[in-house]
């Protein structure tokens, strides 16, 4: 039978040990999430440098829409005006997003992906 001071001793190295294992394993995954978080960003000044090229930004002509009004507005068939309403929406949704990336490519800020209909 082993004393009791050397069970308290046993087990206070193994509490240490655990520890510095733990300590060691975090400090290692940190060092290789920064490394990722390094190359993505590599990555994306790459990509980010690919798509500045002269000529990749499209610019498109605004068009004025008319929607009808009153009496033609109200006796109109639904589902014409709903689609109207639903083009009419996305192409402001569209012309937000190319003032978005012509204001962000004049700043020389990153792009958005979504931004770019990449996906």
């Amino acid at each position: 039978m082993l004393p009791w001071w050397f069970w308290i001793l046993i087990w206070t190295v193994l509490v240490l040990s655990m520890l510095l294992a733990a300590v060691l394993a975090g400090i290692r995954l940190f060092r290789q999430g920064m490394g990722v978080i390094g190359a993505l960003g590599d990555a994306a000044e790459k990509f980010s440098h690919d798509l500045a090229q002269e000529g990749t930004v499209v610019q498109y002509t605004p068009r004025t829409r008319i929607y009808p009004s009153g009496t033609d507005a109200t006796h109109a068939d639904p589902e014409w005006i709903r689609q109207l309403k639903d083009t009419g929406k996305a192409e402001r949704i569209e012309a937000r997003r190319i003032r978005r990336v012509a204001r962000r490519t004049a700043r020389s800020q990153p792009q958005n992906v979504y931004d770019l209909h990449l996906f």
